[in-house]
């Protein structure tokens, strides 16, 4: 089956970058794009009131034109990709993560409508996030200069395989550098027991450890891209303070969420891809896995 991206799209500045980001990302997968705009009935104002038909029409036919325009553009900056647009009724996230079942990747904003000023992820693109099951791109930081580089954050203790092999798929794609990052935080210890030698013995060993582990892993993924240009690090320090600053120099970071269990659908957000959605400086894509 031909693959497919999925953006939301409500003409604001937020979603027109969403908007460009999908079909590029569509485009470097030879993918079709599905422009989806969300949008809901007038509520009754009494249990036996309803909106007059008129109204209904007129609410669609504006998701209609909103959609559509949304594929337009996409269609005028990539001549030739296939792009369809859809006016789905209903919640924002549910219209999203339904319209993404089967997809490549949902693409979302970072605000929506509602967003005022100050706020660092809207509320849709959250939810969207904890009801995906699909790797779920939220588009972050400004215009810059391509920095051709796609960050992949690892837990060493978690299972990496999804992540890798979206990561280096997505550098392949670009042509860009991957850089695998695992991250430490060994000042605990020294506040607690002091900077003694022994202490410094400890971090460097438990140092040498991760990174033998984080080599093995990028190594596995690096057999199936020998095309990727590769690095990996351990960074010590804060998770979330480490990988965010990284941002500053990556075109794409990609983190890992779990996947709920007992046939729930979505994800579980953790602290470390919640700082990332909230303040990285680039696109965010949250990779489900086991």
């Amino acid at each position: 089956m031909k693959s497919t991206v999925v953006v939301g799209y409500d003409q604001t500045p937020h979603s027109e970058r969403a908007l460009l980001q999908a079909a590029r990302e569509a485009a470097w997968r030879g993918a079709s794009l599905t422009v989806v705009n969300a949008y809901s009935w007038m509520p009754p104002t009494t249990p036996m009131t309803y909106p007059p038909a008129s109204v209904e029409e007129a609410i669609l036919r504006s998701a209609e034109e909103i959609a559509s325009h949304g594929a337009e553009l996409a269609r005028s900056r990539f001549p030739g990709m296939h792009v369809g647009a859809k006016a789905i009724s209903g919640g924002a996230a549910e219209a999203l993560v339904g319209a993404a079942r089967g997809a490549d990747l949902l693409v979302v904003g970072n605000r929506g409508r509602g967003g005022f000023t100050g706020l660092l992820l809207g509320s849709v693109s959250l939810r969207a996030l904890t009801e995906s099951c699909v790797p779920t791109m939220v588009v972050r930081g400004g215009h810059r200069d391509p920095q051709d580089v796609v960050l992949v954050a690892i837990d060493i203790e978690e299972p990496s395989d999804e992540l890798l092999d979206f990561a280096f798929t997505e550098a392949s794609r670009r042509g860009a550098r991957l850089e695998a990052v695992t991250v430490w935080d060994m000042t605990w210890a020294a506040e607690y027991a002091g900077d003694t030698a022994e202490i410094r013995h400890a971090a460097a060993q438990a140092t040498a450890d991760l990174d033998a582990a984080l080599e093995a892993a990028v190594h596995t993924w690096h057999a199936k891209h020998p095309e990727v240009r590769v690095s990996h690090r351990v960074a010590d320090g804060t998770p979330a303070a480490v990988l965010t600053a990284a941002t500053t120099h990556a075109d794409l970071v990609v983190a890992g969420a779990h996947r709920y269990g007992a046939g729930r659908h979505g994800m579980q957000i953790g602290p470390v891809a919640h700082a990332l959605l909230h303040h990285a400086d680039c696109p965010v894509v949250i990779v489900p896995r086991d």
